[in-house]
């Protein structure tokens, strides 16, 4: 796994307040579903997603 150090500009009384542990899922949540998220723009976007939806639709009578 990688590493990042992030300097944030937030006073050291508030960051002495806040559960470090939790932000670090929170942040390493968010780049795992941006890095999904760009993934799948990736995977769809040479495709007709309306014509993808309509045949969703139609197979699970929606």
């Amino acid at each position: 796994m990688g590493k990042i150090a992030i300097e944030l500009n937030v006073p050291d009384e508030i960051l002495k307040t806040i559960d470090l542990k939790r932000l670090k899922r929170m942040v390493e949540r968010e780049i795992l579903v941006e890095h999904s998220v760009q993934k799948l723009h990736g995977k769809f976007r040479d495709l007709d997603l309306k014509k993808l939806l309509r045949e969703v639709e139609e197979e699970w009578a929606i």
